[in-house]
């Protein structure tokens, strides 16, 4: 199980975003979904690779579904070592 997070954070790391990635981007979501990945948030990632398009993250969204995210990988983490 670990090792198919630490892949999936890897394969996350590795896609850059395109033009239409950027403008249509749902922030929240995406912060989300990279806060139950386990990572830290890549709003830097995505604030650069948008830039190349002239779009602006929304780093705000971002962040507010980064910490929902991230609040539920403690929690799953948390009641998986509960189980040892």
């Amino acid at each position: 199980m670990r090792y198919a997070i630490t892949l999936s954070i890897f394969l996350a790391g590795c896609v850059s975003m395109s033009e239409n990635d950027c403008r249509g981007a749902q922030w929240a979501q995406l912060g989300e979904r990279d806060g139950l990945l386990g990572g830290p948030p890549r709003i830097e990632v995505y604030s650069y690779q948008c830039g190349r398009y002239n779009v602006a993250a929304a780093e705000k969204d971002y962040l507010d579904g980064w910490w929902i995210g991230h609040a539920d990988f403690v929690q799953r983490t948390d009641s998986h070592e509960g189980a040892d």
